[in-house]
């Protein structure tokens, strides 16, 4: 169990995570996201002088960061995503950044931790089973065409360069997290809704090798698409 205070990023993802109920398909508005944060901690999210009455929007949307601000705020860590002009969902990458939170804490929430769990592994399953990469695993040298890699991320020429950062960030931070999780609960293994395996250490792995690699192969594309994906890689 881990004695480091919850940095305020964190807490914000634990307010969405729980008030969505650790469930990736339901959208949020940032007023429900400052509720669910004020309900949690008056002190830290409510307005100054009248923290017990009123939560304040302003506090909760810098540490979400949803306008590009200077510092890193939890959209930009890829643990929330932007679906419509305010509206948000948690990602994968949230719901194990929420699993690895609580594992670290002996969070008492153990039916959220144990959702955002299966969650994730549903998510991670989606990845570890796209054609793409089941293909790359029999042969290394595909996919051979940018259109392939773009399948697998879910863009295409005329994607937003804003949108090709989110698709691969969300890729890859969802990877990473499946990999901290792993190491905070002490396993190598996450187990599905169904009791079999959803992913493994080694699986992850893999996926990492593999996003890495056509990251690198298309890396001009990419750059067409987006120029400073160097930056944001």
């Amino acid at each position: 169990m881990s004695d480091t205070p919850l940095s305020l990023k964190e807490k914000i993802l634990i307010a969405a995570v729980e008030g969505v109920g650790a469930d990736a398909t339901k959208k949020f508005t940032m007023e429900d996201l400052a509720v669910w944060a004020w309900e949690r901690d008056r002190t830290a999210w409510g307005i100054r002088g009248y923290e017990s009455k009123y939560p304040d929007l302003d506090k909760v949307r810098k540490d979400m960061g949803a306008r590009g601000a200077e510092q890193k705020g939890v959209v930009q860590l890829g643990w929330v995503e932007r679906v419509e002009p305010r509206v948000y969902r948690v990602t994968p990458a949230g719901l194990a950044e929420y699993a690895t939170l609580s594992a670290s804490m002996g969070s008492t929430s153990g039916e959220l931790q144990e959702k955002a769990g299966r969650e994730l592994g549903s998510q991670v399953s989606r990845i570890l089973e796209h054609p793409v990469f089941r293909r790359w695993l029999s042969d290394a040298t595909k996919p051979k065409y940018f259109r392939d890699a773009g399948h697998f991320w879910g863009i295409a020429p005329g994607t937003p360069p804003s949108v090709v950062r989110e698709r691969i960030g969300g890729v890859e931070n969802t990877l990473q997290s499946a990999l901290r999780l792993l190491d905070e609960l002490g396993v190598s293994e996450i187990a599905s809704s169904r009791g079999k395996v959803a992913f493994d250490r080694t699986d992850i792995e893999r996926c990492l090798e593999f996003h890495n690699a056509i990251k690198d192969r298309f890396s001009q594309d990419l750059r067409l698409l987006d120029p400073q994906f160097e930056k944001s890689a």
